[in-house]
């Protein structure tokens, strides 16, 4: 009677999956990925074509509508939400409905099981924030110059960047800021960490079974492709930081708030403290006295090495 039970109990165990499922499942996310993209990029068209000029245009004419967009605050943040921003949600959502799990344990949806390795989680990231100045300092000082054809390049997207950042902000107006805090700083953050923090970290740690290795990777990632490769040691960074928020309290509802508050932060430069000029609020940020960047990098380490020794709520492996 005892073979029977454990028999029973053995069959009845759901097996986990292994590292070629990983693999599989990073494959998948990314196809759905692409597939989201296209499909939302060419709705984001139709959709503020329709609003702008009255009538529904095509992708050929996509650089003339972003120039007119640019004019049209609200408009360009409801295209850069269903063009950029909703496929990162649709394809995590889309991979969880195949690997069949729950979006709350496969994505890290789940409320932090420990409020207080939520707090110093937090603290950590508040700490690191102010950093960003000088990990863009530590960028400037790649010399790009020394390949013309791509210096002129990224310089040419970083232009194109900043004055997109410009426009999302408009007129100023209280409105226009709850409008970006909502399309700049809360829907980013979400989509995001559902995206990199929820179903990329996860999927990489299944691949290489450690969650250090999966951070780094998938900060990489976040990094590149926000094509800001003039910003990509500190997107590296704020992206590393954020890994490490969601994996010592088993949520990415930490890295959601985490980002939030990074994004929101940003948003009040722009329209507070630098007149919505984006390249005046960079400049602002790399302010900061060498002994206050060398306080705060003391700081974090000694956050960093508390909370990884003491937390013991960290995000275990969905893989076998």
């Amino acid at each position: 009677m005892d073979e029977i039970k454990n028999h029973e109990d053995i069959e009845r165990t759901p097996l986990r999956p292994d590292r070629i499922q990983a693999f599989l499942h990073l494959f998948l996310g990314v196809l759905f990925f692409l597939g989201a993209l296209i499909i939302c990029s060419s709705l984001s068209i139709f959709i503020c074509s329709y609003i702008v000029y009255g009538d529904f245009r095509g992708l050929s004419q996509t650089p003339i509508l972003l120039d007119e967009l640019k004019k049209h605050a609200f408009v360009l943040n409801l295209f850069v939400f269903i063009s950029s921003t909703l496929p990162l949600i649709l394809s995590a959502i889309i991979t969880t409905r195949f690997v069949k799990a729950r979006s709350k344990d496969y994505l890290l949806l789940n409320f932090p099981l420990n409020i207080n390795w939520f707090w110093f989680s937090i603290l950590f990231v508040f700490v690191c924030i102010p950093l960003m100045g000088l990990m863009l300092n530590l960028n400037n000082l790649i010399d790009f110059s020394q390949w013309p054809d791509l210096y002129a390049w990224l310089q040419q997207k970083e232009v194109e960047s900043n004055q997109i950042y410009e426009s999302l902000i408009g007129s100023r107006t209280t409105s226009s800021f709850i409008v970006c805090i909502v399309f700049m700083a809360l829907l980013p953050a979400l989509a995001e960490e559902i995206f990199f923090r929820g179903f990329l970290m996860n999927v990489f740690n299944g691949i290489f079974n450690n969650m250090h290795v999966a951070i780094l990777i998938t900060a990489f990632l976040f990094s590149a492709m926000h094509l800001q490769f003039m910003k990509f040691i500190p997107m590296f960074f704020l992206a590393t930081v954020f890994g490490y928020a969601a994996y010592w309290t088993g949520s990415i509802m930490t890295s959601i708030v985490a980002h939030f508050m990074n994004n929101s932060l940003a948003v009040i430069q722009l329209f507070y403290f630098s007149d919505g000029d984006y390249a005046k609020s960079l400049d602002q940020s790399q302010s900061l006295s060498l002994s206050v960047n060398i306080a705060l990098i003391i700081s974090a380490v000694a956050l960093f090495v508390f909370i990884q020794r003491k937390s013991s709520i960290k995000t275990n492996c969905f893989y076998g």
